[in-house]
């Protein structure tokens, strides 16, 4: 196994609210190429979509298609992440749970662009300053 330490300290902290109709995972992009944000953690985040689509990796299904949660006001119930720089633009990996109007609850992997904001959804950023380190422990 082959592990790397990263050093570093938290930033700044966004509080942040999606309006109705604005991309989850493209919004939560948007605010850290705003503030200039290169890594990123989500601390969590609560509100409601119109729908949601989810990439949900379970063993020896690695490569099922995304699932589809439709239905007026799906709740979003949890939500966590990591948003990093591809290049010149922040790419978000976020995961959280979610519910339809039944009260089935789905988790997985947010697909990009597949998630709009219903209402409104509440999120609370935290910026990660990494201090680069050469070394690599084993």
């Amino acid at each position: 196994m082959t592990t790397q330490l990263l050093q570093g300290e938290p930033g700044r902290i966004v509080k942040a609210r999606l309006q109705c109709n604005d991309d989850l995972v493209l919004g939560i992009e948007d605010i850290c190429a705003h503030y200039e944000m290169d890594h990123v953690l989500v601390k969590g985040g609560l509100g409601s979509l119109f729908r949601a689509q989810l990439l949900v990796n379970e063993p020896g299904h690695e490569n099922a298609a995304p699932i589809d949660i439709t239905g007026y006001a799906v709740e979003l119930l949890t939500l966590r992440g990591e948003v990093t720089r591809n290049g010149s633009q922040p790419e978000a990996k976020l995961f959280g749970m979610v519910a339809d109007n039944q009260g089935v609850v789905y988790s997985g992997r947010f697909v990009r662009a597949e998630a709009p904001v219903c209402i409104t959804v509440e999120l609370v950023l935290q910026e990660w300053l990494s201090h680069e380190r050469e070394a690599l422990y084993r």
